[in-house]
């Protein structure tokens, strides 16, 4: 197994530093783990404002491109002594995945969710499937393309891909002619259609620590999303049904760490929507309502006891941009793969 480095208790390699949660992320091991925090990015580190916030830095190719991606990836690691890896993206996980026994082998635990986890929770029919004649859960009514007509199912329905992420290949189907063309077009292909249906979408966090069983969650309502389903101004929820909602999916899928999932509720009435085996891009809204869920996934990897859990008190949140300097005249002499000497981000 790699050693820590001096001083350091463990090495942990962060993914995708570009995205939503990875502030939070790094935040969360530097207080409670006093970890060093080595990180990876498709994109220079000076085009990444969370990049000044590590021990050292590395560019690597897209996760979508599996073997690249992996065999940089396992060069990081050596160089950098890493002991621990938190993939954040949904490609990362997949291909982590794909290759967890190569890690094992070297040492490394990946911090995410067991295989079949992961396999059930990236595949929205599945998730369907496994929750369809489950007493307190309900889900969107769903169907596969390829079973279309459905007697009674009326317009306007939502398709997308089986695997789709970020509201990736969704299309809305309002009318009998662009039904037909979603049916030519996409058949044979992994997609599923569901009723669109009005609602209010809220999120819920959910650490589980399949050792003992303990679990915590946090909710929230999402008042101002992305195109891309990422919450800009949340309302925490101290709704105990939803919670108990969230840790009974956690509980079927056997989940080990923190996900998120996604409720649609209309009238009072939740049903499940989507299940991610990652943090939520929104994990600094639970965070900043009292419970750290990136210190307790990690204790789910370090056999220490989880936190409490706890209701929010009612609160709204809202993410905002700031315009920060990563690059001002640096040295020649400092590399693009290093950040150790780089200045801290400033605020304009």
């Amino acid at each position: 197994m790699s050693a820590p480095a001096s001083g350091f208790p463990f090495t942990c390699l962060v993914t995708a530093i570009g995205s939503y949660s990875a502030e939070s992320v790094i935040a969360s091991l530097r207080e409670h783990w006093g970890a060093r925090v080595v990180g990876t990015n498709t994109q220079p580190w000076d085009w990444c404002t969370t990049s000044a916030l590590l021990d050292a830095f590395h560019q690597v190719p897209p996760a979508r491109g599996v073997e690249a991606y992996i065999g940089r990836l396992l060069e990081v690691c050596e160089a950098e002594r890493v002991t621990h890896v938190l993939p954040l993206i949904d490609p990362e996980v997949d291909a982590f995945a794909r290759h967890h026994e190569t890690f094992a082998e070297r040492g490394i635990t990946l911090c995410m969710q067991p295989l079949e986890t992961i396999r059930v929770a990236r595949d929205k029919w599945l998730v369907h499937q496994a929750f369809q004649d489950d007493p307190l859960i309900r889900t969107i009514p769903t169907w596969r393309l390829e079973d279309l007509p459905v007697p009674g199912l009326g317009l306007p329905l939502i398709a997308k891909p089986r695997d789709g992420r970020n509201c990736e290949g969704l299309m809305q189907v309002r009318d009998e002619d662009f039904l037909h063309y979603v049916r030519k077009r996409f058949s044979g292909r992994d997609y599923i259609v569901q009723p669109l249906l009005p609602g209010d979408v809220c999120v819920v966090d959910v650490v589980r620590q399949q050792s003992t069983g303990d679990w915590a969650a946090m909710a929230r309502q999402e008042l101002v999303r992305t195109p891309t389903g990422a919450g800009l101004t949340v309302r925490m929820l101290a709704d105990p049904h939803l919670v108990a909602m969230a840790g009974r999916v956690a509980e079927v899928l056997g989940v080990n760490g923190c996900i998120n999932m996604e409720f649609l509720v209309q009238d009072g009435e939740a049903l499940l929507m989507d299940v991610n085996p990652r943090f939520s891009g929104g994990i600094a809204f639970s965070h900043l309502s009292g419970y750290d869920m990136v210190a307790n996934h990690l204790r789910c990897f370090r056999e220490a006891s989880l936190d409490a859990p706890l209701l929010p008190a009612p609160s709204i949140h809202a993410r905002r941009l700031v315009e920060v300097t990563t690059h001002s005249g640096l040295p020649a002499s400092v590399g693009a793969d290093s950040v150790r000497d780089a200045p801290t981000p400033l605020q304009r």
